[in-house]
């Protein structure tokens, strides 16, 4: 994968891809572009226009709904919000087992805040918001097993 800035339109489009597990030259056949166009959406450059349309994203995440949760992340944080897929994964044997990965997220995220409010770098930025999303993410898992629970989810 491509060397990303965490949060750009090129860092979703690159996990989008990735997450499809299929090699590039395959992701762009399917599309029914060629392989140039497919790195240049992924191209970490926000001086051009262009990149991948979303009629193309959206085929993609329809082939491969795993696709679509980097690109529902990134255009959630544009508004100001958070997309994060509500799922138990199979080796949460249990709520209490859980609970010590929720515990260890939310450490590492509280540590990258401060880390962000000590520096007010934009890499110490990046790296406090990506340790959020993962507390988010085991939080949301910790919601899902609640629901699943109650037959709901």
């Amino acid at each position: 994968m491509r060397a990303q800035t965490y949060g750009t339109i090129q860092n979703a489009v690159c996990e989008a891809v990735e997450a499809t597990g299929k090699r590039h030259k395959d992701v762009a056949d399917f599309l029914g572009i060629r392989g140039s166009t497919l790195s240049y959406g992924m191209e970490d450059n926000e001086d051009r226009p262009g990149g991948l349309g979303v009629n193309y994203l959206h085929r993609l995440g329809m082939e491969c709904p795993a696709a679509a949760v980097p690109l529902a992340q990134h255009f959630a944080g544009l508004a100001g919000g958070v997309f994060q897929p509500v799922e138990v994964g199979g080796g949460v044997t249990s709520l209490f087992t859980h609970c010590g990965h929720v515990a260890k997220e939310n450490g590492e995220a509280l540590s990258s805040i401060l880390h962000a409010a000590v520096n007010a770098s934009p890499k110490s930025d990046q790296d406090a918001v990506r340790e959020i999303d993962e507390a988010v993410a085991m939080l949301l898992a910790a919601r899902g097993i609640i629901v699943s629970r109650r037959g709901a989810a």
